[in-house]
């Protein structure tokens, strides 16, 4: 413990801001609002109260969403995920048992998914994260697409399988990323020695494959945000899918920017689906509503740190009159 605080005060020490950089051309995120680091290698835990406290969120969450399964899907942090790619001795530290993600997971397996273990593997296959930024790339976002539709069809949902990587429209696109804009200006030079060698041209911070439904199969379409969930919703983006097959299922999925890449694989599965970015929140106004045969909610490992303040469902404001 005192080597893992010791390494983990010293990497947020060197950064003023929040981009820890790496050999390799790659950025990691250290000095965030959520300090996950510091939950990453046990110098943050929650308590026993603050555990009962998740426990009973997520089992009243359950309750008020049934009989539609409710689905967490948790991405591993990138300092999770490459963790042996972490500089300044962290990737030589332990991972803790007890970080959030983890407990969450272990508290209600039928319906949370920390996805670490199964990105492992995945591993081998190509990069799951973009360098520069924090969330996983497109080929990251077509497994996170893959993991969740194998669990609502477990779950009893009557959607077709995942479509195979082979399916998808490969294509070349650039990425700079939300970490990798952040860097200080006094550290610029040592990190462009080896991250130059990545570039295209000294333009973007790496060029990779990007997938996307072929052209020719999509069937989803974005239709207009209503006008009585326009006028409420602060959040930070709505987006409903449609597509004119109405034998399957319906969604609501509460989501974040990890996973922005897969609304459009996701929404081919389904004859409605309902795209919720707001604050991690689950909404009941959407879910009474909408009425969705399956609830999703994909969330990024670092913010389950304030889940023990965290409610079961929560209320859109009311209408302006």
């Amino acid at each position: 413990m005192i080597g893992a605080r010791r390494r983990v005060e010293a990497a947020k020490a060197r950064q003023a801001g929040k981009a820890l950089i790496a050999p390799g051309g790659w950025v990691f995120l250290v000095n965030d609002t959520h300090d996950f680091l510091s939950w990453q290698f046990g110098l943050k835990r929650w308590s026993r109260a603050e555990r009962d406290r998740v426990a009973a969120t997520l089992a009243e969450r359950r309750r008020l969403i049934a009989p539609a399964p409710y689905l967490m899907f948790i991405s591993p942090e990138k300092s999770v995920a490459y963790r042996e790619w972490l500089p300044l001795g962290l990737d030589r530290l332990r991972l803790s048992r007890r970080r959030p993600a983890v407990l969450l997971a272990a508290m209600a397996p039928q319906a949370v998914r920390y996805l670490a273990h199964a990105f492992e593997p995945l591993k081998r296959f190509g990069l799951l994260y973009f360098r520069g930024d924090t969330h996983v790339n497109w080929l990251g976002a077509y497994h996170l697409y893959r993991l969740a539709i194998e669990a609502a069809r477990e779950a009893g949902i009557s959607t077709p399988p995942a479509k195979t990587y082979g399916e998808m429209r490969a294509w070349i696109a650039g990425m700079e990323g939300d970490v990798y804009v952040q860097i200080d200006e006094g550290q610029k030079a040592e990190f462009e020695a080896e991250a130059r060698h990545g570039r295209a041209r000294g333009t973007m911070l790496e060029l990779t494959i990007a997938l996307s439904v072929r052209d020719d199969e999509l069937k989803a379409r974005t239709i207009e945000i209503p006008q009585d969930y326009a006028e409420v919703f602060d959040g930070r983006e709505l987006i409903i899918k449609e597509q004119d097959d109405k034998t399957l299922p319906t969604a609501v999925v509460f989501r974040d920017s990890t996973a922005t890449l897969s609304i459009d694989f996701l929404a081919e599965h389904f004859s409605r689906s309902v795209y919720v970015w707001h604050e991690g929140d689950v909404i009941a106004d959407f879910i009474e509503r909408e009425k969705p045969d399956v609830v999703l909610h994909f969330v990024a490992e670092r913010f389950l740190a304030a889940y023990p303040s965290t409610q079961p469902l929560s209320r859109l404001p009311p209408k302006s009159t």
